[in-house]
């Protein structure tokens, strides 16, 4: 009966035909894995061709969850990820049994040969069944015996891995796996050397951990990676540190023997001993550091990572190297006449406020002065340069990014200086109230930093008075005379003035000359207000360096009244006075507070 019906039914069309498997998926929903098949030519038709199949089908979530897995952004770079078309061959063909096995034929363990030819084990149990892959890593079936026109179609939650030699990830990738993240961020600041890593043949690298990293920080005194950076010397040294903590040949540690010596990229040598499971690694400043996780390949390598910073020989420029490679000449100058280049260089700690070229010319002529020998005159000598040089070095070691707000230092000079930082840089205020600014900050030296500053700070400087100077030239005589003539406020309070100042020897010349015995017999002889006149035609009441000389003779008013005769003739000077006498200057250009003494060796004598 049911054939003869059958037979007289106008709808029948033969058999009900079962879809095909990428039919089968399509209709599921199963999108992602109809795009896996179709992505490896021919693969579609050899599955179609086949006679029976069973297949365990991944949803789209289970796809979705192997691209988070793989750290994949789709499925191209997934297939990537795994090693290529021919490893997703292999996965795909992990899923497919070369034979129908509907749910209800499954034993309670099964194990199928699959069509990549290795082993999938099936787990049936009432309500529930499970598919283990070679990774030990367990999917469920979710939707069972879906028929297809040649098998079964079992969906799943899960992407089932053969075994298959994964590609090995890059240093890059291995360093984010491991969550090197301070590493990535020193690496990507050197330009270009991420690619010579990426690129180079064979590598081992002994990775530091972040908190190696933040131990360097504490240790350099450094608040970021940027700052640190700054304190070794910049980018360049940056990359000599990385440089150092790479071989450029691949060496497992159980390939090492107990003490190894490696030529690291910075060209300078890491030494690494072994003991036993222990490796570790000593630096150039004999510092070391352990491996915490050892043997992590890499693409063209090996990962060791450790647990300190290694650093090689920075080669961090001395404050005289580091002012030669500004073009500081004329500071250098300055430092070599100070004769302090030694005292600089063995200072443990320092920070160096360096002034230009141009600020030593503005100081220069600020001064009146041609060089820098005629400015060493006008400050009153070799030792008050030693005070100016002194008062731009701080005995302690300050970064721009170190400074408060507002700093108070006291330098080798043995005076304050205060410098200021603002969001828009750093300024210096000398002793006088002069404000430099920084121009170029933290130039680190193998001592501590130098900031280049835009003009020469002034401290206070000591410049004898006249009587001083005579004091400390021992013109006892001419002293003597200035007090008798009582002369000595008048000088002092003189706002600016030369004096041509004469020897004891001088005086006894003149005394011998008149047949007299001692300056008091001189002023018996003369008067007082005689005297007075002689003293006062050794005074030009205007300061005259010998350098601000003109060439020749010329004629110059003094307190007596009278014209004096000074002529220069190169670096010679001589004086002539009233009575044709001419003397020389035996000791030019001793300055002193309200202008300048030159020791003569004779005494000037006026209209008397």
């Amino acid at each position: 009966m049911f054939f003869t019906i059958l037979s007289c039914s106008d709808d029948y069309q033969g058999p009900i035909p079962f879809p095909t498997l990428i039919e089968a998926a399509n209709e599921a929903g199963l999108t992602t894995l109809v795009s896996a098949v179709r992505a490896i030519p021919g693969l579609e038709a050899t599955l179609q061709d086949q006679p029976a199949i069973t297949v365990f089908a991944p949803t789209n979530d289970a796809f979705a969850n192997a691209l988070t897995a793989f750290r994949a952004t789709d499925l191209n770079d997934l297939v990537t990820k795994i090693g290529g078309p021919q490893n997703l061959q292999t996965v795909l063909g992990f899923h497919v049994v070369p034979a129908v096995a509907f749910s209800r034929n499954l034993n309670e363990t099964n194990i199928f040969t699959t069509l990549s030819g290795q082993q999938l084990r099936v787990n049936s149990s009432p309500g529930v069944v499970t598919v283990t892959d070679a990774a030990g890593n367990v999917s469920r079936v979710l939707q069972a015996d879906v028929q297809i026109e040649n098998g079964v179609v079992h969906v799943i939650d899960r992407v089932l891995l053969p075994s298959i030699e994964l590609p090995k990830p890059t240093l890059v990738e291995a360093a984010t796996e491991i969550g090197l993240t301070t590493l990535l961020t020193a690496v990507t600041a050197v330009p270009g050397l991420p690619n010579a890593l990426l690129s180079a043949p064979a590598i081992t690298v002994f990775a530091p951990t972040n908190e190696a990293f933040a131990a360097a920080l504490q240790v350099f005194g450094a608040r970021d990676l940027n700052e640190l950076v700054t304190k070794i010397g910049g980018p360049a040294n940056l990359e000599k540190v990385l440089g150092f903590h790479v071989v450029p040949a691949k060496a497992l540690s159980t390939d090492l023997a107990a003490t190894n010596s490696f030529q690291t990229l910075s060209g300078q040598t890491i030494t690494v001993e072994r003991s036993g499971s222990t490796v570790t690694v000593r630096d150039q400043l004999g510092r070391t550091a352990q491996v915490v996780a050892a043997d992590r390949e890499i693409a063209n390598g090996v990962v060791h990572v450790i647990n300190g910073v290694m650093l090689p020989n920075l080669g961090l420029p001395t404050v005289v190297e580091a002012a030669q490679s500004a073009g500081l000449t004329t500071l250098l100058d300055a430092v070599t006449a100070a004769g302090l280049g030694n005292a600089l260089l063995n200072t443990p700690q320092m920070t160096v406020f360096a002034p230009t070229n141009a600020a030593f010319t503005a100081a220069l002529q600020a001064y009146g002065a041609a060089n820098l020998n005629q400015l060493v005159a006008k400050i009153g000598g070799i030792s008050n340069l030693q005070t100016v040089l002194g008062f731009h070095v701080v005995p302690a070691a300050a970064f721009s990014f170190e400074l408060s707000p507002t700093n108070t230092f006291t330098t080798l000079a043995g005076q304050q200086l205060t410098v200021t930082r603002t969001a828009s840089g750093v300024t210096v205020r000398d002793a006088l109230g002069n404000t430099a600014n920084v121009v170029t900050p933290d130039v680190a030296i193998s001592n501590g930093v130098v900031h280049v500053i835009d003009r020469v700070l002034l401290p206070t400087i000591d410049l004898p008075n006249v009587v001083e100077a005579a004091q400390a030239a021992n013109l006892t005589v001419l002293l003597q005379a200035v007090t008798a003539a009582g002369l000595g406020n008048a000088l002092l309070s003189q706002e600016s003035m030369t004096v041509f100042a004469p020897t004891n020897q001088a005086f006894t010349n003149l005394l011998q000359a008149l047949n007299l015995n001692s300056l008091q017999e001189l002023i018996n002889a003369l008067g007082v207000d005689a005297v007075t006149k002689v003293l006062g035609f050794h005074v030009v009441p205007a300061t005259a360096f010998s350098f601000n000389l003109a060439a020749g003779a010329q004629e110059v008013p003094t307190l007596a009244g009278e014209m004096l005769t000074v002529t220069r003739t190169g670096n010679n000077v001589t004086v002539t006075d009233k009575a044709g006498n001419t003397f020389n200057v035996v000791a030019a250009d001793v300055a002193i507070e309200n202008g300048v003494v030159h020791v003569i060796d004779g005494v000037l004598l006026p209209t008397l």
